[in-house]
């Protein structure tokens, strides 16, 4: 572990009070440093977080009462079982540290509280408000999102509110939804390098059109954007190469182009040339594309002269799926990103990117496009992407952050939502055998006005 520096802090050191009174000096023995260290590093440990052991101090402090913004003190160490009301009031040993995530993002500042050598309160101090927070919040938010109501979930999801019918889909779901002429719902899911088109029409969800491509290109994005008489299809084309075997085998993708389709899935004349880290994730507002890459969002408008690239953004970090979505119902949109590694939370002004909140885990875990919805129908939507096993992760949007809500989704299920029938509630996709692409298509039953009024 890093060297530890303690802080011994002197108030008059060898001074005089106006009394002529010497005042208290506080110390600490090695026995007592060390006693605190190991406590800390147990408890870091347990809560799977780390700390720099260069920047830890100790101090004492006298605990505030019980009160006003105290109270939050008190409840996130509380949260891990520290419950230290008790000692309000009293003086008190502090230990502070820089606490930082498994990937090495700092979290915040680490607070930790000894009486005598028993450790009696811990949490953290982070998030844009520098807010205490318990160690079982991971990922507090990173700026204000000024979002005007957050999730109720109470799980398990329930099925009385939807009709369920058994169906055989795609287990990777689908990458973008959009409409037919007719207003029908379209949902595009890439298949072995194919983009297949499912259409909702007359109660069931059915393969409309299979896109495929020649000379050795596969589809490695796709999405909706809007036409002139329903919605248009982009879609990145990629060369494929394979390298090594066993354990050791990779796949090097490198984007080559960006094809177009109508309304009626036919491919028109129009491409995009792209460069190898360009075009990992396609996704539109409105009639504009946003293509993203390593660290690099590009933006295409269609022109009189076909599309033009009309500007980029910078990111820190890589895109592979983009889904963008209004979570509160607010007006403003967020845009959900992900890199593979973590998931990622913005709104944007203009072209600017304000990042609200993310995940730190830094390693291989999530996997598949981001869909969102609102299935218990409190105003919310809430986040559903794959992890590395193919079974769906839940966020759902609290005054704190994100966080995850998995209590009633079992190993290998996949949830895709949208609304597929355009009829304002939000229905979903439900993969229960991801090697018979089996599930079903649950659609949303209309609210009575009794349960409405129970509700």
């Amino acid at each position: 572990m890093n060297r530890i520096k303690f802080c011994l802090l002197v108030c008059t050191l060898f001074g005089l009070t106006a009394c002529g009174q010497e005042e208290a000096v506080f110390s600490l023995t090695a026995a007592q440093q060390e006693q605190y260290s190991a406590q800390i590093e147990q408890i870091t440990e347990e809560y799977y977080w780390d700390f720099d052991g260069d920047s830890l101090q100790f101090s004492e402090v006298k605990l505030p009462e019980n009160s006003g913004a105290a109270e939050n003190l008190y409840t996130a160490s509380a949260d891990c079982t520290y419950d230290m009301r008790n000692y309000a009031g009293s003086s008190v040993v502090l230990g502070t540290a820089s606490l930082v995530h498994y990937n090495g993002d700092v979290a915040g500042q680490l607070l930790c509280y000894f009486s005598g050598s028993t450790l009696i309160g811990v949490c953290y101090q982070g998030g844009y408000d520098n807010g205490y927070y318990s160690l079982q919040e991971r990922n507090p938010f990173l700026a204000d999102g000024h979002f005007k109501q957050y999730e109720q979930w109470e799980a398990p999801l329930s099925t009385d509110a939807f009709s369920s019918s058994a169906a055989s889909f795609p287990k990777d779901g689908f990458v973008s939804v959009g409409k037919d002429a007719k207003g029908n719902v379209l949902t595009a899911s890439i298949q072995d390098g194919a983009v297949q088109i499912y259409r909702y029409q007359g109660g069931a969800l059915r393969l409309w059109r299979t896109l495929t491509f020649g000379s050795g290109l596969d589809a490695t994005a796709a999405t909706f954007y809007d036409g002139e008489n329903g919605s248009e299809l982009a879609v990145v084309l990629s060369s494929l190469t394979v390298q090594g075997q066993g354990e050791g085998e990779h796949t090097y993708t490198r984007s080559e182009k960006i094809v177009f389709y109508d309304n009626n899935m036919q491919r028109m004349n129009t491409e995009i040339a792209l460069e190898a880290s360009q075009g990992s994730a396609l996704a539109a507002e409105g009639s504009r594309l946003l293509v993203g890459g390593e660290k690099l969002i590009q933006y295409y408008e269609k022109g009189a002269e076909g599309w033009e690239n009309t500007g980029y953004t910078r990111l820190k970090h890589t895109i592979h799926y983009i889904h963008i979505t209004d979570l509160d119902g607010d007006g403003t949109a967020e845009y959900l990103m992900s890199d593979g590694l973590d998931l990622y939370l913005y709104q944007k002004n203009g072209n600017n990117f304000r990042l609200i909140w993310s995940t730190h885990l830094g390693v291989e875990s999530l996997y598949g496009a981001i869909t969102s919805g609102d299935l218990n129908r409190d105003g919310v939507k809430e986040i559903y992407i794959c992890d590395m096993t193919g079974t769906t992760i839940r966020y759902i949007l609290t005054e704190k952050g994100l966080r995850s809500s998995n209590e009633d989704i079992v190993y290998a299920q996949c949830i895709y939502a949208c609304d597929m029938n355009d009829d304002g509630l939000d229905d979903y996709w439900l993969v229960t055998d991801i090697e018979a692409r089996k599930g079903s298509l649950c659609i949303a039953k209309e609210v009575t006005q009794t349960s409405a009024a129970e509700k």
